[in-house]
């Protein structure tokens, strides 16, 4: 292709061609043009500036047509007077006075002059039929942002994954845009840098795979991401629970034992010690706080022999809710809970076991065999508990100290939170929270415990989900923090936290003060505190101490006669225990597979069907023209009808093919006796007038120019968009005046605002101040796009004031 400035200087320097120089409007009423030339021809252009017809006969070329009008596409041309139509300049180059039947709009048009004597690249020029129209902007046309080059982009392997796949496509690349280099040794530079850069993305490519198959419930790994998955469907993943056990202590004093008391241990299947507390829990479900109970005991009740008033009754038949042992003294109290214990005929004979609880008011009467001078003591205990099996009395014998105990061992430790960063870093002699900013830019504090598994207690109402075993207090006030399922709970200022499946570890601290920090995964438990929305955020240099209790899984399930460890803590309070019955309620924490199985199906549901107004909505929003969709239900007489009105993306109207794509996507989404219809967006057009001033060294026409763009509603070549740009708004999106008037102050040159008023069209006829906020219906969309060739779609009117 030839360059037009070389190609106009050949034009001039030759004299058989001429071409158009420039169009002028002379008359006020635009329908008067004069059509400059470049340079006079010889012989001249008169006559020669006329219709012709093609070759075949059977199209009229006319001399002169104007087009690429957006309102008026074409202007019909007057025909030419050789006699009256032509004169010339100062310079005696011609000039073709061209008249038109009716003015254009305000869109840009061409003119084409059909003559052998012009060149078939000068024979059109680009004018406005407005040019006479008053106007303070520049009126040099900008020069065209051009859109960035295409690059050339190499082909793509998309099933590279692994080191050897990226090296043989970087080899394959290199062929393409560097055949000159051919070396492929190992120790070549170019052959290692190559090779390190497909080590890099090897690792790249693990990590982005590993992020991805957490992103779904059917291909998450971690605990923490199934979970939150689950979460997400009202499924809450059990975690594992400890197990609860009654233990039978022989005491060396009366001394009550509190709960929590590390007491007793014994050996799992490895090898493995398992601990056991007494007590319920370290939290009191009641009240959430600490349970303090303590469990009365007495040396008494290490051994408890029965009493036989005679041979013949020398047996505790069934039912039995009462019987008589030797002694007093025992204190025995209402509630108390008693083990009648009998051995089987042989050493191989499981032993019969019973717990029996002694009744209220008057337990035990204390009275004396006077014939063998003994003393002796009635015991009573409640219907509920009546006897199951027979008992041989010669082979019995009663205990009491049975306390509870669940499986774990406590702990306690103290954590900080990181001092403000603004304040001189200073190393803490506690361990420290991680500190990770949240999306909404405010801090998330992370305290992984440093032991593990946290142990979570089952609650005697089954369908009630565990509770974890941890006290969280603050300061030497010891102020109690609340624990939530989910700080989504959580209140505004509530001092609460969360538990969080997941482990992370402080690696090193850097030389400002700062904490390097990674995830380390499920091998822990983490407390998550709130972000100052949901939940209180601690403030900064604030210590914890965390009490908590270690355990929990199927392994704490022990059987009967297994705990018979006294811990050496207890040695010197307890000679003996023992557990008469296996422990219970210890379980594993839920596994992957069937969080996947039972959590909703809806989880991973596509659904094929409307029902709802949102579904619709869905619906119609897969179509990729689609930015949103609006939908209301109407009885239209003897059945509902479903309006969905699409919001196109980039423009204001739908074409037919769109129209019907989006009619035949309802139809297959409806329900039976349902019937679609999408009609097309109703606009709401509005009219602006804003007042403002420029700053002394603007320029009032580049103030005005840069207001209307950043207020426009086109889209620039880099991928910007002005304020009222069609996508910007959508259903019942109302204009912000707040958001107005930053998109102004934005422009340059603007010192501030005076006024905004405003006028919706069909709505409002006079000019109004416009309010804080301009609400429209649900399903009207705002719309200013300040054509003057179509002005029915809104205008906008910027008067500058000030400058220069």
């Amino acid at each position: 292709m030839t360059d037009s400035k070389n190609r106009l200087e050949t034009l001039l320097d030759q004299k058989n061609f001429t071409g158009i120089d420039f169009v002028e409007i002379i008359s006020s009423d635009q329908k008067t043009l004069h059509v400059h030339f470049l340079k006079d021809t010889v012989p001249p252009l008169q006559g020669t500036v006329k219709a012709t017809t093609t070759p075949d006969g059977k199209t009229v070329i006319p001399a002169a047509q104007i087009t690429g009008g957006e309102t008026i596409p074409t202007v019909p041309v007057n025909p030419i007077n050789d006699a009256t139509d032509w004169m010339t300049d100062r310079e005696g180059r011609p000039i073709l006075i061209l008249t038109v039947v009716q003015l254009g709009d305000f869109s840009l048009y061409t003119l084409t002059l059909n003559s052998p004597r012009l060149d078939l690249f000068f024979n059109q020029s680009i004018f406005s039929f407005k040019a006479l129209s008053p106007s303070d902007l520049d009126c040099e046309t900008p020069t065209p942002v051009c859109p960035p080059l295409q690059e050339d982009i190499p082909p793509i392997d998309y099933l590279a994954k692994d080191f050897l796949s990226f090296r043989q496509a970087l080899s394959d690349f290199s062929v393409l845009r560097y055949p000159e280099w051919q070396e492929r040794s190992e120790a070549d530079f170019g052959v290692m840098f190559m090779e390190a850069l497909c080590a890099l993305a090897d690792d790249l490519s693990y990590t982005q795979d590993r992020i991805a198959a957490e992103a779904t419930l059917a291909t998450a790994t971690q605990r923490r991401s199934i979970v939150r998955h689950a979460r997400l469907v009202d499924y809450e993943p059990k975690p594992a629970t400890a197990a609860q056990v009654l233990l039978q202590l022989d005491v060396l004093d009366n001394v009550p034992i509190p709960s929590g008391f590390a007491i007793a241990s014994t050996q799992g299947p490895d090898g493995a010690t398992i601990n056991f507390e007494i007590g319920t829990g370290l939290i009191d479900p009641q009240t959430g706080l600490q349970n303090l109970t303590t469990y009365p005991v007495n040396h008494l009740w290490n051994e408890i022999q029965p009493y036989c008033w005679d041979d013949s009754q020398q047996c505790l038949r069934s039912g039995s809710t009462d019987m008589w042992v030797v002694g007093q003294g025992f204190n025995f109290t209402g509630g108390q809970a008693l083990l009648i214990e009998t051995q089987g005929a042989t050493t191989l004979d499981p032993k019969i076991r019973e717990i029996v609880h002694l009744v209220d008011g008057n337990p035990a009467i204390e009275q004396t065999d006077f014939l063998y001078n003994q003393q002796v003591t009635h015991i009573f205990w409640i219907a509920d508990d009546a006897l199951k099996f027979d008992h041989d009395l010669t082979k019995t014998a009663l205990a009491g100290n049975l306390i509870p105990a669940i499986q774990g061992s406590r702990a306690s430790e103290t954590f900080a939170i990181p001092a403000d960063e603004s304040t001189p870093s200073t190393r803490s002699p506690q361990p420290l929270a991680l500190r990770r900013i949240g999306a909404n830019g405010t801090p998330n504090y992370l305290y992984t415990l440093q032991q593990a598994p946290l142990a979570w207690l089952a609650q005697d109402t089954g369908d009630l989900l565990p509770l974890p075993a941890i006290l969280l207090k603050q300061g030497s006030e010891l102020l109690d923090w609340t624990w939530r399922r989910s700080l989504l709970q959580a209140e505004l200022f509530e001092s609460a936290f969360t538990i969080d499946p997941t482990s992370y570890s402080l690696t090193a601290h850097n030389s400002d003060g700062s904490i390097m920090q990674d995830y380390d995964g499920d091998g822990g438990d983490t407390i998550r505190f709130g972000d100052g929305i949901f939940g209180e955020l601690p403030a900064g240099g604030t210590v914890f101490q965390v009490i908590y209790q270690v355990g929990g899984g199927a392994r704490g399930n022990v059987p009967a006669d297994s705990i018979i460890y006294v811990n050496a803590a207890a040695i010197s309070r307890i000679s003996a225990v023992n557990n008469p019955f296996p422990a219970a309620g210890g379980a594993d924490a839920e596994p992957a597979e069937r969080v996947r199985r039972l959590a909703p199906q809806a989880f991973r549901a596509v659904q094929y069907r409307a029902v709802r107004a949102d579904d619709y909505q869905a619906a119609a929003q897969t179509l990729p023209w689609v930015l949103r969709a609006g939908t209301v239900f109407r009885w239209t007489g003897s059945w509902l009808t479903v309006f969905t009105t699409p919001d196109p993306k980039g423009s204001e109207g739908i074409t037919l093919q769109e129209h019907t794509q989006l009619i035949e996507l309802l139809n297959r989404y409806r329900l039976a006796g349902y019937e679609s219809y999408v009609p097309e967006p109703q606009y709401r057009s509005l009219d602006l007038e804003i007042s403002l001033y420029a700053s002394p060294d603007a320029f009032r026409g580049d103030v005005e120019a840069a207001v209307l763009a950043n207020l426009s509603a086109a889209k620039f070549p880099d991928g910007s968009t002005g304020f009222f740009y069609v996508d910007n708004f959508t259903f019942g999106t109302p204009l912000e005046r707040s958001a107005l008037e930053a998109a102004i102050q934005k422009a340059y040159g603007v010192a501030g605002i005076i006024s905004i008023m405003y006028r919706q069209r069909k709505i409002t006829s006079n000019y109004l101040k416009l309010p804080e906020t301009l609400t429209v219906s649900a399903n009207a969309i705002l719309r200013l796009d300040n054509d003057p060739s179509r002005p029915e779609r809104g205008s906008l009117k910027v008067i500058v004031e000030g400058g220069k």
